[in-house]
């Protein structure tokens, strides 16, 4: 009953779904005289769960201590005294059979109309986030038909859904095990992950086939979400696998040592060492790695506390980027505490590491216009927009830098430098507008509140008076 009322409390459509192919299975792998008695045990603990769930739901899962306690505990006492009342009428005759029946299918009518009653609102609200998941995967195929084969590699929707994103919907999951999976590694990876799939299910079928409905729930729920994202998840999945695998083990030794001493199988030694040294390697990579990573967390943390500045952040900063040269954010720390020179080699090493992050080339963006090479800030932020053109932020301070480096390089004398410059910074804006334009007339999702916002429409005021009337008055130069 407790599992139950959770399941419903989560309000997942998915796995509502999962949950009830699942239990179809179970009913329909029973044995013939064991089916209806398996429906008189669930009847009343689903009943009881959804009079819970309502409960708990209506106080927005925050009851007062005592009296919630107490509702659990009365449901489930009434869950498992309903359970042994009908249990004892399927034992005490056909007519009270029949009454057995009757509250059986009545608990279930109960259950449904409670859970759908007290989710009617959800649901209807839900059919945005619904249209919103059909956008991700369109915007993931697209993305997968690039390398379809073998994939794009580890994470890829994570670090590049920004740049593909249709409209500007928040998303760092794509809700789909199996196009996740055909991101990461293409129909090379699906086919070996399906292959795994369809041993395993084989394996169960033949020799545990009561562990089917669990995976089920595996499948189906990873197809819709991002289960799979979770190496727990995978675990169980492993778990079963082995459990179902142990099984036929069992039944298969039974057989061996009724067989001739001649047709025994050879001695299993050879393929355990040869397992265990692949483990020992593999359990060692492992931990170096994880070790790596946790030490640059560590001093990176120590570093952007309060309580740190200084040559002191410098040296922390610097044996982060040694323990994890990958991280984008810890380069851009360490390139902040360094001469410009320097820092822009930190960052274009980071950048061949991260080559889709807009935070790296937003980073090199700046610099740049710090240094008065409009040209080249123009070109870093446009990349960078590139990779993340649904951010707010990014846009406004793009504009902002571009003015200053135009304003750099005509404050040293280079006129025509830097009328170009603020003419890019002016293509910048321009294609902002366009976008915020296009957002706001499609009244699609806008997670990100992708808009227009008024400094950016001073910048591009600024920009357009730079580049067309390099002589006009001082303009503002308020910093985002």
């Amino acid at each position: 009953m407790p599992a139950q009322a959770a399941l419903l409390l989560s309000e997942s459509r998915g796995a509502w779904l999962a949950t009830g192919c699942a239990a179809v299975a179970a009913f329909a792998l029973q044995r013939r005289g064991a089916r209806l008695p398996l429906l008189l045990a669930t009847a009343a603990p689903l009943a009881c769960a959804a009079w819970l769930y309502r409960q708990l739901a209506a106080a927005q899962l925050a009851p007062a201590p005592v009296p919630g306690l107490l509702a659990l505990a009365g449901a489930w006492a009434a869950a498992l005294l309903g359970t042994l009342l009908l249990c004892r009428l399927w034992h005490s005759g056909a007519h009270a059979r029949a009454a057995a029946l009757t509250a059986t299918v009545l608990a279930g009518i109960a259950a449904a109309t409670v859970a759908v009653a007290s989710t009617a609102d959800r649901m209807a609200a839900g059919v945005g986030t619904g249209l919103s998941r059909l956008q991700m995967w369109r915007d993931a195929l697209k993305l997968w038909t690039e390398a379809a084969w073998l994939g794009h590699g580890g994470e890829t929707w994570r670090n590049m859904f920004r740049a593909i994103q249709s409209s500007p919907y928040v998303g760092g999951e794509v809700h789909n095990g199996f196009l996740d999976l055909a991101l990461d590694t293409g129909v090379i990876g699906l086919l070996l992950i399906a292959g795994w799939f369809f041993s395993t299910l084989r394996t169960m079928w033949r020799h545990a086939p009561q562990l089917l409905p669990s995976v089920i729930v595996f499948v189906l729920h990873g197809a819709m979400d991002f289960d799979w994202s979770f190496t727990f998840n995978w675990m169980l999945f492993i778990w079963l696998g082995g459990w179902a695998l142990s099984s036929s083990t069992l039944q298969e030794s039974v057989a061996d040592k009724k067989r001739s001493r001649f047709l025994r199988p050879l001695s299993p030694w050879p393929q355990r060492i040869l397992t265990g040294l692949f483990v020992m390697f593999w359990l060692g990579g492992t931990v170096w790695l994880a070790g790596q990573q946790v030490a640059a967390e560590q001093q990176y943390r120590l570093a952007m506390s309060k309580n740190t500045e200084g040559a002191e952040r410098k040296a922390l900063l610097t044996a982060a980027y040694k323990f994890n040269p990958y991280r984008p954010d810890i380069a851009i720390s360490l390139s902040r505490t360094l001469p410009a020179k320097k820092a822009d080699s930190i960052l274009v090493q980071s950048l061949s590491f991260s080559p889709v992050s807009p935070q790296l080339y937003g980073e090199l963006g700046r610099l740049a216009a710090q240094s008065g090479r409009g040209e080249s800030a123009g070109n870093y932020f446009e990349q960078g927009l590139a990779q993340n053109r649904f951010d707010a932020s990014s846009q406004s301070q793009a504009l902002y830098w571009m003015e200053q480096a135009s304003r750099r390089e005509l404050a040293s004398g280079y006129a025509e430098r830097g009328r170009q410059t603020a003419a890019a910074g002016v293509r910048i804006y321009e294609r902002y507008g366009q976008l915020a334009e296009k957002v706001a007339s499609e009244k699609d999702r806008n997670d990100r509140r992708f808009e227009l916002g008024e400094d950016a429409l001073r910048y591009g005021d600024n920009l357009r008076l730079l580049a067309f009337d390099p002589l006009a008055s001082e303009v503002t130069r308020k910093s985002p």
